[in-house]
């Protein structure tokens, strides 16, 4: 593990209660690896699942957290990145109550300061949701 979730707020720009990724697991050239757990005060978390918007947000803090934990790596500081596109959306399935999130994030493009990355989270190997997101790093 690189980061857990007492330091990971150190490298991303998202603060409690918006959160939502607890730990980094890998990052390289080829993408980031991530974990979280569904707890029941993630402001997400309503008819005892943790919905979408949580799932979606969780891959972009994915792409934070692995982006900012590289550019320390290499004696840089993070960089604020924003998210420009999300397409090819598919929801499959919602985590309950203290399921464990594993987010996988694979780079797909790079044109200067844009990114174009795949997301997926799982549960227990269950496809939850994936999707594409352009990413402007500033």
């Amino acid at each position: 593990m690189l980061l857990n979730k007492e330091n990971i707020t150190e490298i991303i720009p998202q603060k409690a209660p918006f959160v939502m990724v607890d730990n980094l697991i890998s990052a390289d050239e080829n993408g980031f690896k991530s974990s979280f757990q569904v707890r029941n005060d993630n402001i997400f978390f309503k008819d005892k699942k943790l919905q979408e918007p949580a799932l979606i947000e969780n891959i972009a803090q994915t792409v934070a957290a692995g982006f900012g934990y590289v550019d320390r790596q290499t004696g840089g500081e993070p960089k604020i990145g924003f998210i420009g596109a999300i397409s090819k959306l598919k929801v499959h399935v919602l985590p309950t109550l203290n399921s464990e999130i594993t987010t996988i994030v694979k780079h797909l493009y790079q044109f200067e300061n844009v990114y174009l990355v795949k997301g997926e989270n799982f549960c227990e190997n269950q496809l939850l949701v994936e999707c594409e997101m352009k990413i402007v790093v500033q």
